[in-house]
């Protein structure tokens, strides 16, 4: 998927346009066209160069890949008062097929190294319809200046970043936007390597127990990289051990193989949500990211709904 974005006739071209026109006011009026032409073109040069260092930049192709970046995390926007309307008309389109009082959207985040007032700067668009984007904030300034460098890197290979929005608020109140949107040691993990499997939604990072009797399952999978991003399942199990032994909950294996289990509070609030996805694809499958956390060996956290 691209993203679409509006140019403007370049510099060099305005230049030659003016030029062509004062060699026409030449020949047709003599030395005062010349002299009227050699205005305009001192005036449109000036006017080019002006425009050729804008105040900010969009993404760094004119059609940007979108690339898929990681939802375990929630953050909330800056600025957007200054574009209500433009919020308004995303939301507009998206509650016509959506009854959650917070409605969906897709977000791409703009690294602008260019802007005067902030060179750290990261603009947040959301997609209408039709692909093209429309301004609805930004990143609040200290989250900014950890997400910029990366998301630079993806605009040097021709990609935007992009996340899941939801929009609150609306009718006689303001509208906000917030983001599924990990932390920037996560941001770039490879999505692509996950498959085209169907998984549960990911909004939040949800805590897997025991993971430190798996750890060779662990190792075996994450083969000496961390962070990475990885597809779990999940199945009906019993709790073993402590106060709820016996108990239903949900166990988490990583290909074929067990590497902890959910709280028994966790299974509850997912059980039949998990029973849903299993009739509906067969396999109850998530996201999961499994990073090194030291003296506490690999730690594995899955991505699900709020």
């Amino acid at each position: 998927m691209t993203m679409q974005q509006r140019t403007e006739p370049s510099p060099a071209a305005i230049l030659i346009a003016v030029a062509v026109l004062a060699l026409v006011l030449t020949v047709a009026f003599g030395p005062l066209g010349f002299v009227i032409g050699l205005a305009l073109f001192a005036l449109m040069f000036i006017g080019a160069k002006k425009r050729g260092a804008p105040d900010v930049i969009g993404p760094m192709r004119t059609r940007s890949r979108i690339r898929r970046l990681s939802t375990a995390g929630r953050i909330a926007i800056v600025g957007e008062s200054h574009y209500q309307d433009a919020i308004a008309e995303v939301a507009r389109h998206a509650s016509a097929h959506t009854l959650e009082d917070a409605i969906p959207a897709t977000a791409v985040l703009v690294p602008e190294p260019a802007n005067r007032h902030d060179h750290l700067a990261v603009r947040v668009d959301l997609l209408r319809g039709d692909g093209s984007a429309i301004t609805a904030g930004y990143l609040r300034g200290d989250q900014a200046a950890d997400y910029q460098p990366l998301l630079v890197e993806l605009a040097e290979r021709g990609e935007v970043g992009s996340c899941p929005a939801r929009i609150m608020g609306g009718g006689q109140r303001y509208y906000g936007v917030h983001l599924h949107l990990g932390v920037p040691r996560l941001l770039l993990l490879d999505h692509e390597a996950l498959g085209t499997a169907p998984t549960i939604p990911a909004e939040h990072q949800v805590t897997v127990n025991g993971e430190d009797a798996h750890q060779l399952v662990l190792h075996r999978v994450v083969n000496g990289r961390t962070p990475v991003h990885v597809i779990a399942e999940l199945r009906d199990c019993r709790i073993g051990k402590g106060t709820h032994t016996g108990e239903h909950t949900l166990e988490v294996l990583l290909e074929g193989e067990r590497i902890g289990q959910l709280t028994y509070a966790m299974g509850l609030r997912y059980c039949d949500l998990v029973q849903e996805w299993r009739a509906r694809t067969g396999r109850a499958l998530c996201e999961a990211v499994i990073t090194n956390e030291g003296t506490r060996g690999l730690q594995a956290k899955l991505l699900l709904p709020k």
